[in-house]
């Protein structure tokens, strides 16, 4: 997974088959600012290597700018500014997450690509209502992996607001 990772959509699944298949979700977890997160596999484009970022001007600081990734030019994010989530370092284990969405795909920059796992749709729990360093409305769900929480992004919502900075903002 260090050089390239693609969905791969012919075998969300794996060993299990499609029996059972709709009680499982395939997350991608990473880390930002230092807590985990993951993202339904089904959004996720590609993870690539860190790659050359070129900075687009008059746009709120979280836009990283524009990378070209095989002749397809992808906006990046920075979520950890976007959010206040700390962490302002992106050193040799930051990854470039690709993710599509209605209009084209976009990108932000993880901390750390930590795993891909499987989760019963049944243990996710809602977003609790104790203060988050992500907006709640942004939280698709908690879930208990072993030792370890995760917390399931609402890719749509994140990237609706996203929008809505850029659209209002003023350099």
């Amino acid at each position: 997974m260090d050089e390239y990772y693609a969905a791969d959509n012919s075998d969300l699944f794996g060993p299990f088959g499609t029996e059972g298949a709709e009680e499982l979700l395939p997350l991608v977890c990473f880390r930002l600012g230092g807590e985990q997160y993951a993202l339904d596999m089904a959004r996720v484009h590609e993870v690539l290597r860190l790659i050359s970022i070129t900075r687009v001007p008059q746009m709120p600081d979280f836009v990283l700018g524009i990378v070209n990734a095989r002749g397809n030019i992808i906006p990046v994010f920075d979520l950890r500014r976007k959010f206040a989530l700390g962490g302002n370092t992106i050193d040799e284990k930051a990854k470039l997450i690709v993710v599509d969405t209605r209009e084209a795909p976009v990108s932000f920059v993880a901390d750390e690509l930590l795993d891909n796992v499987k989760v019963e749709r049944s243990s996710i729990a809602p977003a609790p209502a104790g203060k988050l360093r992500v907006p709640k409305e942004c939280v698709a769900g908690i879930s208990r992996l072993d030792e370890r929480v995760v917390i399931i992004l609402d890719w749509d919502k994140m990237y609706e607001l996203a929008q809505e900075e850029i659209r209002n903002f003023v350099p």
